[in-house]
Order: structure tokens, then sequence, then C-alpha cells
């Protein structure tokens, strides 16, 4: 949740920055799939099979890839200024 808490402490300290409907979409993008893999990353811990930790884990990584594509692997504070830059 790296990028979440950047970002909403962003949000809080500096309020809400000017972004266009695309980064804007792609910012939501990023908290929503972080929080999705959040929740699997919760659920796994509390399963007592662990044959069954295998399809937690194939969906854990496709979100992690699918994080890694929207940031191109970034920190959280060049993702948001590459956010900006491309809204101006």
């Amino acid at each position: 949740m790296k990028y979440t808490k950047y970002f909403s402490g962003v949000l809080r300290n500096q309020g809400t920055p000017n972004l266009n409907v695309e980064e804007y979409a792609r910012l939501m993008n990023i908290v929503s799939l972080e929080g999705r893999l959040q929740e699997l990353l919760d659920l796994k811990k509390e399963l007592n099979n662990p044959s069954e930790h295998y399809k937690y884990d194939v969906r854990i990584h496709k979100l992690s890839n699918t994080i890694k594509g929207i940031t191109s692997d970034n920190d959280p504070k060049d993702v948001m200024q590459s956010m900006v830059f491309k809204s101006n």
C-alpha cells in the first residue's frame, strides 16, 4: 500500500493535486488495486489450509504485475510528479 499511503499523505498535506481526467483515473486505479491486493494478502494470512495458498498467490501476482505496469515500478513520489506533469 505504498502508493496509497503516499497519495493520502500528499492529499492531506498539500491538498488535491491538479490532475486531468486520465491521470486522476490512473491514481484511483492504483489505490483500488492496492486495496484489492491488501485484501488478498489479509485473506491468505487467515487460511488454515496451506494448499489453498496457491490460488491466492496467483491472484496476488497478477495484481502486483498490474500495479507495476501502471506505475512503471517507480517510487510513489515519481509517479505523483509524473501525473502532475502530464496534467499540465
